[in-house]
Order: structure tokens, then C-alpha cells, then sequence
């Protein structure tokens, strides 16, 4: 699976340039399937918008879209959608003097023709014949194996046609290289395949070739930025747990040099991330939820992103961060070559006197909440008020054991338990109609009222955080602690030893 990801990400990462608005990229299409989704993306560095979608009622099709004026950040792609299966992106290369007239037949784009004389086009067309009937045969299995009611048996056996067909995609890509001379397009593409040891290791069958390519740079071409990325991707060594933070200049919206070492004393929680990533953002409004409860006294969110400059003003602009949030202006070159990030978000914990601690890939907001609870916050003593026979425990939200949920207030009545809750990520999460309050391991009061409902999923947009009230059975009289388990299963979602006094 993690090849096929790769593979995903070189396919689409350089795409169309243009810097005149005259400049074109007609499409003269035929035997196009009933229904096809064309949509044409346009692109800031890695991070995509669609600026153009329609819907093709099959046979022919001719089109002829005029890029906006942009710069060399910016660039174009074309995908091809098929209900709710993609059927991949054309790489077009267009800049002022270099329209382009793209032909071709079938849903699958990869096999389209690109007539540009744009360099960079003639390098790409090259890769792309070489490795075109390959990755249509992936894409092919890709779509097959999420078609429904395939079964389990299939479906592996898809992903392992899928992966050995991978290994022949990158094999096809190293051949045309070593056909090919050196110049900057060339170099550029490297950068991406050695992009893959990042995330698969040395081991990884083409590290040999890929170590043969890299003796064809010359000393200049090392000593360059992207030179300089390809020798770490190749033989350097990211930071390890136990190691010191390696600091770089990082930038504010304002133009402001910033370093990691400005919070030497605290506890970080490092978060490598870009605009456009999905998984990224849905992280974004959970970081706010943890400052607006006050967890920067103990820890510090720094998010680090690569992203344009224009991107970068987008994201400040639009996610109203109020954690550090700062730009690394060497992109990929910079401090991201030298941790060695291969996906999107990349956490590192860092300990107060600079050592890390943990790091790991993706989303996890189970490690998230144990290392908010071990720089301290959790460990904070509840608030208690009574007032009219109603106790509130307010202030930190008592912390579970798997990431899905957090309490922020718990309210007790003589006739009721009321609890606010938050979801902090985007997605979906649920209630068991089976979650209950328990004394002495015996539940004792059963919940009888949600916001959300229970035993269904309640989704929440990747902006925000979800809410949800529960509502509980009272209290024995006599009870000085309860647990609160959701559901009955192991790894269900708990909190324990809730104290109803102070």
C-alpha cells in the first residue's frame, strides 16, 4: 500500500506551468465513457485546486481552456473521474510561447498525447511513455479491487498484482533515467523517486539504482538545494528519539525569522504539515480546541509548513491558527529535508531540554493526548463548584484512554448526570447505546439522553471539532467516584475515578 501511495504522489507533483494568459491547453478527446467527470487542477508548488469540472455525456470532446497568469510555483494537471473511481492525472508542461493541444482516446488520461514543445513537456512526455501502459494496468486494479462486492480473497490479490506491477513502474522509470543525460529536469525528477527512500528505508530494492543515479551528479549539482535533498534522501539519517532537534529559520505570516529553540523549556509537539493535506487541516481545529484549554502552559503546538508563499498567507488567513504556525521558505530543500518527512503531518515530540521523545506518520490523536498528558496538562487538578444542589467539575477535560473523546464538563444533578463532551477530530464518531456510569465496577446509571444519538455516526467537517451532551441516570447518593465507559468492549473509550466531591 505504501507504494501505491508513492506512486500516486509522483504521478501527480509537477504539473502545467503557465505565465501568459494567452497561452492555451486544448483537449481534442474522443471515446469517452458516458458520465466522465474532465476537471482541470490548478496548482501552487504541491497543493491543488480544481478550477474547472465537467461532465462528459461520452463520445467526443473538445475543449480549450486559457491559463491564468501565474508564476513558476504554479502548474496544471487534468484528472479523468469515473463515478467514485479515478482514472488518473496527465502531466502538461505549458509556459508564455508554449501552448498546449492534447489528444487522445479512452477514460484513461495517462495514455492521452501531449504536443508542447515546452522542455520540461519533452523531458515529462519521455518518463511518460516509458511507464504509461504500466501505471494504466494499476490504475485498472485500483478501481477493480473498490468495486463493490468484491471480496476479501480478490481484493489481495489485486493489491498484490498491484504491488508487483509498482516495483516494474519505478523499474521502467530508473531505465529511462539511465537512457537519459543529465540536466535540471532530470534532476528534479530524481528528487522525487529518492523521495521514496524517505518513506520505505534503504531497503527498498531501488536504493542500489538509485545510488548509481546519484553518482552521475556532478559536485555542482550536489552542492545545490534539491542536490543537497537528494544526498540526505540517499545516506542521511533523520532525528531519532534521543536525539536533539535539529532548528533551521522558519518565518511567520509577517516575514519574522523564528527558530524551535525559542521554546526550549517547554514541551513541543513538532507538526510537519502542508495546506493541502486533508488529514493536515482536520488536525488544525483540534490544536485551537487544546490552546483555548489552556495546554501552552505546559506544551506548545508548532505547526511547519513547506507551502508557497501564497498558500501559506491562504492557511493564516483561512484556518486563523493560534498556535505558532510558520513557513519553511526552502520548501521541501529545508527543514523538511533534514527530518526526512515523506507524508502529511508528521509529528515529533520534543522534550523541554530539546531531546525528542516520539515521532511518528499521520493523524494519531491517541499519541496526541498522551503527549498533552505527559508534558503535564492532564495531570491538573478538576474545578469544582456547587451551587442550588448542582455540582460542576469543569477545567482540564479529564483525559480518556483512546483518543476518540474528551469531557470538558460534567454537571451533577439530584435527578440527573450531564456531561459535555468534544470529538477533537474531524470525521465520525458515535455513542453506544450501551455506555453507562459505574460505581465499584457495576454500572449504575445508564444514559438515556445525546445530542448525537446513539449508535449512530455523527460526522463533523474537517473545520471544526465535534460536540456532543450526554445525559445519564442519577447518581447513588452515597457515591463518592463513578468511571464513565462507552460501550462495554475493551477498548471502548473510558475515563475512570471521576470524583464527585473535591
Amino acid at each position: 500500500m505504501k507504494r501505491i501511495l508513492l506512486l500516486t504522489a509522483i504521478a501527480v507533483s509537477a504539473l502545467t506551468a503557465c505565465q501568459k494568459a494567452e497561452t492555451t491547453i486544448t483537449f481534442n478527446l474522443t471515446d469517452l465513457p458516458e458520465g466522465m467527470i474532465f476537471q482541470i487542477i490548478k496548482w501552487d508548488g504541491d497543493g491543488g485546486k480544481t478550477v474547472f469540472t465537467d461532465t462528459i455525456n461520452g463520445g467526443t470532446y473538445n475543449y480549450t481552456y486559457k491559463c491564468d497568469t501565474i508564476d513558476e510555483d504554479n502548474s496544471y494537471s487534468v484528472s479523468t473521474i469515473v463515478g467514485n473511481a479515478s482514472y488518473g492525472h496527465r502531466r502538461i508542461y505549458v509556459t508564455d510561447n508554449y501552448s498546449a493541444i492534447v489528444t487522445g482516446s479512452g477514460v484513461y488520461s495517462n495514455g492521452w498525447n501531449v504536443d508542447c514543445k515546452n522542455p520540461r513537456q519533452q523531458f515529462q512526455n519521455k518518463m511518460n511513455d516509458a511507464t504509461k501502459d504500466i501505471y494504466i494496468e494499476i490504475t485498472k486494479m485500483n478501481v477493480a479491487r473498490r468495486e463493490p462486492g468484491i471480496t476479501q480473497d480478490e481484493r489481495r490479490r489485486l493489491s498484490e498484482k498491484m504491488d508487483s506491477l509498482n516495483n516494474k513502474y519505478y523499474e521502467a522509470q530508473i531505465a529511462t533515467f539511465e537512457s537519459m543525460p543529465v540536466d535540471e529536469f532530470w534532476i528534479d525528477e530524481l528528487a522525487k523517486l529518492t523521495s521514496v527512500i524517505n518513506y520505505e528505508g534503504t531497503e527498498h530494492f531501488t536504493y542500489p539504482k538509485l545510488t548509481e543515479l546519484y553518482k552521475r551528479l556532478s559536485d555542482a549539482d550536489k552542492a545545490t538545494p534539491i542536490g543537497k535533498r537528494i544526498t540526505l534522501d540517499l545516506f542521511g539519517k533523520a532525528p531519532a528519539v534521543g536525539d536533539k532537534i535539529i532548528d533551521y529559520d522558519l518565518y511567520d505570516a509577517d516575514g519574522n525569522v523564528h527558530h524551535l529553540s525559542e521554546f526550549q523549556g517547554k514541551w513541543m509537539l513538532l507538526d510537519f504539515s502542508t495546506y493541502y493535506c486533508g488529514p493536515c487541516r482536520m488536525f488544525a481545529p483540534a490544536a485551537k480546541y487544546f490552546y483555548e484549554k489552556g495546554i501552552n502552559k505546559n506544551i506548545e503546538i508548532v505547526t511547519v509548513t513547506l507551502d508557497t508563499k501564497r498558500q501559506f498567507e491562504e492557511m493564516v488567513a483561512t484556518e486563523k491558527y493560534v498556535s505558532p504556525l510558520w513557513n519553511d521558505r526552502d520548501g521541501k530543500n529545508g527543514i523538511f529535508a533534514l527530518y526526512k518527512i515523506s507524508a502529511y503531518p508528521s509529528f515529533y515530540v520534543v522534550k523541554p531540554d530539546g531531546t525528542i521523545a516520539d515521532k511518528w506518520m499521520g493523524l494519531d490523536m491517541g499519541k496526541i493526548l498522551k503527549t498533552i498528558k505527559e508534558a503535564g496538562y492532564f495531570n491538573n487538578p478538576p474545578e469544582y463548584n456547587t451551587a442550588n444542589g448542582v455540582t460542576t467539575i469543569t477545567n482540564p477535560a479529564f483525559s480518556d484512554n483512546n483518543g476518540g473523546l474528551l469531557i470538558d464538563k460534567v454537571a451533577i444533578y439530584p435527578d440527573s448526570v450531564v456531561m459535555d463532551c468534544t470529538y477533537p477530530s474531524a470525521g465520525n464518531f458515535s455513542i453506544s447505546s450501551s455506555t453507562g456510569l459505574h460505581v465499584n465496577g457495576k454500572k449504575i446509571s445508564k444514559i438515556t439522553n445525546s445530542s448525537i444519538g446513539l449508535d449512530s455516526f455523527t460526522s463533523n467537517p474537517i473545520t471544526e471539532v465535534g460536540h456532543c451532551h450526554l445525559t445519564f441516570e442519577p447518581l447513588p447518593k452515597n457515591a463518592a467516584e463513578f468511571d464513565f465507559i462507552e460501550g462495554d468492549c475493551n477498548g471502548c473509550f473510558r475515563i475512570m475515578g471521576v470524583k464527585v466531591k473535591e
